[in-house]
């Protein structure tokens, strides 16, 4: 009998931690916009209106040294999913044609726990909506490793989902929800008149995103959740709603105008998601955070940084980075030591009462002592960037760039020059060794690139860019 007690003692003690646990278990939204240039948001002195994401950098924290891993879109979403440097897996560039073999497999791969199965462990639901970029072999697709899927996995995806080809669908979870146009008989100039979306409205993909993205929000309410939301806009195809396009007429440059009714519409959907928050009493348990993949494309703005998407200025790296915990982190503050993207896997298996173990060789930090004055300095003795021929280290206030595969560096002060105008490489030779130095010491430990659009690698995959087996809405049943 005394050792039935207290077996039923420990066991109630166990339930009551779990409990406990799962009670202070924050939920986290993980808003990622596509091509968000620095300067495309109201808060940093963009010319469109963005209420909402400006809402949640005045009641939050506001990143001005916020980084992403890469200036295009797979590798650094795939730098944010790991926490580690996707150079570290050979995924250095988008997923392309090419491999180093035939059998490589492009993508992040299966042994390498990603973000939702990182809080999956931790009794976590996980819901991705939107676009997701990271290879196309079945066993990596987001359907088979997140709890619900909705969107579509590649580069870039048409507004309408019936404008898309058939390599090209949107899914939810492992059933294709969409269907060609013309394949019913539909002439695509109908509903698209050279970027403007004039049918179909019901169906604009940035309103069905969060379509999904709230339903999930309000089906797992009493549970812990990660709710990701990688939105495809504002990248191209430029392509938005009549109503939206007409209500920027004032604009001169077509595409230009296009792309600001495109972040009107995500910026609206952001505040659908907020009002789903707010409506279901969860936001003083939750962690919201906004950035952008990489920096804004040829019609969104970077000013006043230097460069655009692809390149290694801080106009390629440097995004519209924002965080909010209503009652637990501080509204309207701002933080300007270096931060990236690399830091979010941790600091929210932290929150979620895990712990990140060394064996993991994670490269972000927990962010949270920092943001609670726990930790003071700098999170990162350095940032790292290595794509193609370009190269980067930041430490501190300066910055190192090579485009030329390192033959050459020019080196800046980003806290007196964040338009890299003034090259010190002259006045400062002996600190732009010494960054040289840690780029290469970190450069010689990464694997070669595994897969891309670089010939040189040797194979090419001439199924790419075809429909795989999964596309056949008969291949999952049973």
């Amino acid at each position: 009998m005394k050792t039935d007690r207290t077996a039923f003692l420990a066991l109630l003690s166990i339930l009551c931690c779990v409990s406990i646990l799962n009670a202070r278990q924050p939920n986290f939204v993980l808003i990622m916009a596509d091509d968000l240039g620095y300067g495309d948001v109201g808060y940093q002195g963009g010319d469109i209106p963005t209420p909402n994401i400006d809402s949640i950098a005045r009641n939050g924290v506001r990143f001005t040294d916020g980084y992403v891993t890469a200036p295009v879109c797979a590798p650094s979403r795939a730098g944010l999913m790991t926490g580690r440097y996707q150079q570290r897996f050979g995924f250095w560039d988008n997923i392309g044609p090419y491999r180093i073999s035939k059998e490589t497999q492009p993508g992040i791969p299966v042994d390498l726990p990603i973000l939702p199965e990182r809080l999956k462990a931790l009794g976590y639901v996980t819901g991705l909506f939107g676009k997701t970029h990271g290879g196309h072999a079945e066993e990596l697709m987001a359907f088979n490793r997140w709890d619900e899927f909705y969107g579509f996995n590649n580069g870039a995806s048409n507004y309408l989902s019936g404008l898309n080809r058939s390599n090209n669908p949107i899914y939810h979870n492992k059933k294709i929800v969409s269907s060609s146009y013309r394949d019913r008989g539909i002439d695509p100039k109908s509903v698209n008149s050279n970027g403007v979306l004039i049918g179909d409205r019901e169906e604009h993909l940035t309103d069905k995103i969060v379509d999904y993205a709230t339903r999930f929000i309000e089906d797992n309410k009493d549970r812990p959740f990660l709710c990701y939301i990688p939105f495809n806009s504002p990248h191209g195809p430029f392509q938005a709603p009549k109503d939206l396009f007409d209500k920027y007429a004032d604009e001169p440059v077509r595409d230009r105008r296009i792309v600001k009714a495109m972040i009107d519409s995500m910026d609206q959907n952001i505040g659908r998601v907020l009002q789903t928050l707010e409506a279901n009493d969860l936001m003083e348990n939750t962690l919201i955070v906004l950035l952008s993949d990489n920096g804004g494309h040829e019609h969104s703005p970077s000013l006043p940084l230097r460069g655009k998407k692809a390149t290694y200025w801080e106009g390629g790296l440097r995004v519209p980075f924002v965080m909010q915990w209503s009652g637990t982190l501080a509204a309207s503050s701002s933080y300007q030591e270096a931060i990236s993207s690399l830091d979010l896997l941790p600091t929210f298996v932290s929150l979620a009462g895990g712990r990140v173990d060394p064996s993991w060789q994670l490269d972000g930090v927990d962010l949270m002592p920092y943001l609670r004055d726990e930790l003071t300095g700098a999170p990162h003795d350095a940032l790292y960037w290595i794509w193609g021929h370009r190269r980067a280290i930041r430490v501190g206030d300066y910055k190192a760039i090579s485009n030329n595969n390192g033959r050459n560096f020019e080196l800046y002060n980003l806290r007196n020059d964040l338009a890299e105008t003034n090259d010190l490489a002259k006045q400062e030779p002996e600190r732009l060794q010494n960054l040289i130095q840690m780029h290469r010491t970190w450069e010689k430990d990464l694997p070669p690139q595994a897969w891309g659009w670089n010939k040189n690698l040797g194979y090419k995959d001439e199924g790419f860019g075809k429909p795989k087996p999964y596309h056949d809405p008969e291949y999952f049943q049973d």
